[in-house]
């Protein structure tokens, strides 16, 4: 009796072992982006760029085509926030080839959250593309290079005028227009500009930047119409000498300061929790399941197949704020006067939020018969070793406890194999800034001191003072966030 039940043990044993190998290669495919980027992040953040910029670079080439994207994103961040614009164009320049060959048919978007997603390439979203050209056009300027700005900004607006046709108006990026639309004036393309003018108005209604704005285009055209239109806007317009003394834009030696505040940290996906523990979700895929398991006619239980659901997240992502407070409006300093807040004219965050979570119940009902289809062939195939197994073992060696331990294991295999693949994609652009807000200012020639109302705990990298030359437009772009 001895010796048939350590035989017993050994064959239970090795039953259990080819399915513990099944669960480790299973768990040691799943990956977690926030724990691959966390080092760079933590680096980046810290403005400690000498160290991101290895850690990206590791990143890259080390990483699988599925990922690059991503990579090539975040690297051209960090390029751009050191200032050293050339390379960050580079990056973003392949960035924009890669991303520019992934264009998803809006069938494939509706699975983007779906269906071990994890494994499928990063695509990103068509405002992250628009994002990559924007940042390509802003190191332009940053760099004094008006007219290859103004080629991106073209570019840019052709991608915006696709998307009115395909998405909603909170994916448009206004902060891209305004800019496009102070180059159009410098480069003497006044049409361009108004035409941008016209196209914010439509979206964002009017404020006092594009009244100010309008009447600036306006005095420069010599439009008197629209000088009296806009005429509100002459005494908004920001124009001071070296002693900030307010004066007359009109004044002919006054060069265009552009302060673009990349504000904040952007939102970023995190789970939902349990698959199981949204009633809306679990009602719509236990419906699903039950249809899938009877077209299978494999016999298998709606029961059987939820409990492999019992350690399963919900695959949908869920987009959420991180930094509040490093993403408000914030007054600058110029030779200690208060030039006021900046207007926010884009917020990466709020469109990102709304992007996934408005759209949740309806990605839910398109996806749920496939995710359903998926968990019952896991669950049939394991059931399916499972029985390979028992009767591998030969009649005299079967037994009622084998057999539940064999059952069992095939029954966790399952579970934990379904579970991975449907975990949710929490793959997201984390370097980018929460918002963008634009101040225009008309200043004197000459060195002028610049101050950030930084509040508590706010890190930016906006240099102590800046050099304001007569003919050369100053286009500066500013990096804070809350630590």
């Amino acid at each position: 009796m001895a010796l048939a039940g350590k035989s017993e043990v050994s064959l239970a044993s090795k039953a259990i072992l080819g399915f513990s190998f099944l669960l480790l290669l299973v768990s040691g495919c799943a990956t977690d982006y926030n724990e691959i980027i966390q080092s760079t992040e933590n680096s980046y953040y810290a403005q400690n760029y000498d160290s991101a910029i290895p850690s990206i670079r590791a990143l890259y080439e080390d990483s699988s085509t599925k990922d690059r994207l991503l990579f090539l994103m975040e690297a051209g961040m960090i390029f751009h926030s050191k200032g050293d614009f050339q390379t960050s164009n580079k990056v973003f320049k392949e960035a924009e080839e890669l991303s520019d060959n992934i264009r998803t048919s809006l069938t494939k978007e509706g699975l983007a959250f779906l269906l071990s997603d994890n494994e499928s390439n990063y695509t990103g979203e068509d405002f992250e593309r628009v994002m990559i050209k924007f940042f390509i056009a802003l190191n332009f300027l940053s760099m004094g290079e008006l007219e290859n700005a103004k080629i991106y900004f073209r570019r840019l607006d052709f991608e915006l005028k696709e998307m009115k046709f395909t998405s909603a108006e909170y994916r448009q990026n206004n902060a891209a227009r305004l800019l496009d639309a102070y180059v159009s004036e410098k480069l003497g393309k006044f049409n361009d500009a108004r035409v941008q003018f016209k196209n914010m108005e439509s979206l964002i209604g009017s404020n006092q930047t594009l009244v100010s704005d309008r009447f600036v285009l306006a005095a420069k055209e010599n439009d008197g119409r629209d000088m009296g239109k806009y005429a509100k806007g002459s005494g908004l317009v920001q124009a001071y000498n070296h002693s900030m003394q307010k004066v007359d834009f009109r004044n002919e030696r006054l060069t265009e300061v552009v302060i673009i505040h990349e504000a904040g940290k952007s939102a970023i996906k995190e789970s939902r929790g349990k698959l199981l523990e949204d009633e809306y979700f679990a009602a719509a895929l236990r419906g699903a399941i039950e249809i899938a398991a009877r077209s299978e006619g494999a016999g298998v239980s709606v029961a059987g197949v939820l409990a492999t659901l019992s350690t399963a997240e919900n695959p949908i992502p869920i987009y959420k704020e991180r930094d509040w407070e490093g993403s408000q409006r914030r007054h600058f300093y110029v030779n200690g006067v208060d030039v006021g807040a900046f207007d926010i004219m884009n917020n990466y965050s709020d469109t990102a939020i709304k992007n996934f979570n408005d759209n949740y119940k309806a990605l839910i009902t398109k996806n749920v018969t496939s995710l359903a289809v998926k968990v019952v062939a896991a669950v049939i195939a394991s059931e399916a070793a499972a029985k390979a197994i028992e009767s591998g073992l030969g009649d005299k060696n079967k037994n009622d406890l084998l057999s539940g331990l064999i059952r069992l294991a095939a029954g966790a295999a399952a579970g934990l194999a379904t579970a991975q693949v449907i975990g949710p994609d929490l793959r997201c652009w984390r370097t980018i800034p929460s918002n963008f807000q634009i101040k225009r200012l008309f200043l004197e020639p000459g060195e002028y001191s610049l101050k950030l109302d930084e509040g508590t705990g706010i890190t930016s990298n906006l240099p102590r003072t800046i050099l304001v030359e007569e003919g050369k437009p100053l286009f500066l772009p500013v990096r804070s966030y809350k630590n």
